[in-house]
């Protein structure tokens, strides 16, 4: 059975600058990320004809400046035959950049794909667990491959290398200071995947935090002696003796 159309939905804010916050209601300036995908997911054939006909696949997709796939990450699915029809479509679509206060801007999002033997639906929203967790509990499916949260893993991982942002003098003279926090996922291998920022953060900063970030790397996450993909955080404060 061929998949037959796709819909999209619109959950408000997508992601914001280098990485990913939800942008308030205040800061109409921001303008989304525009997709237009060229190629939809196909149903893997093979799975209906052992009775499988839904399932779910959430990615992170990662966008320069001129809209350009830049990254990607699978971070859930109830079958990976499902992540490899998502990612080999979405590889394909086109994007048009976001933009912050009218300047094209990179940015990162989370997109959510419900699958079903008549079609595919796409949701790109920062809330989409609660969309998920309805989805789940309507069809009766879960993920075989999610992040882990911390309270799951053997131990917290220690960073092997880290390195401290780069805070420029000129900055400091300028009174450019303050907090960032860097959302991200560690992999399978310890590596730093997708990091996003909210783009309520002063940009310089945020660009500084996240380069520094991208260079760290980590004893690779476990759970019961097995690497596993863990999201989390990490605050930079930048101002004077920083």
């Amino acid at each position: 059975m061929k998949t037959n159309s796709i819909g999209m939905i619109g959950c408000g804010l997508l992601m914001a600058g280098l990485a990913f916050g939800q942008i308030p209601q205040f800061a109409p300036e921001w303008q989304s990320l525009q997709i237009d995908q060229t190629v939809e997911p196909v149903f893997p054939m093979h799975l209906i004809q052992i009775g499988v006909t839904e399932g779910m696949v959430r990615v992170a997709i990662n966008t320069d400046a001129q809209g350009k796939l830049v990254e990607w990450l699978v971070v859930g699915y109830s079958r990976p035959e499902f992540a490899d029809s998502a990612m080999a479509a979405i590889k394909q679509w086109k994007f048009g950049p976001a933009r912050l206060r009218g300047e094209a801007v990179g940015t990162t999002v989370e997109i959510f794909l419900q699958f079903e033997a008549k079609g595919v639906v796409v949701s790109t929203c920062t809330f989409n667990e609660i969309v998920e967790e309805r989805v789940a509990r309507i069809i009766g499916i879960h993920y075989v491959y999610k992040p882990c949260s911390l309270a799951e893993l053997d131990r917290i991982p220690t960073p092997i290398v880290a390195v401290k942002p780069l805070y420029p003098a000129e900055l400091a003279e300028k009174g450019v200071k303050g907090s960032v926090t860097v959302e991200f996922y560690i992999d399978e291998t310890g590596t730093i995947r997708v990091p996003a920022v909210s783009a309520n953060d002063d940009s310089q900063l945020c660009a500084l935090a996240v380069a520094a970030l991208r260079q760290w790397k980590f004893e690779p996450p476990t759970r019961n002696g097995r690497p596993v993909l863990l999201k989390a955080s990490q605050l930079f404060n930048f101002g004077p003796g920083s």
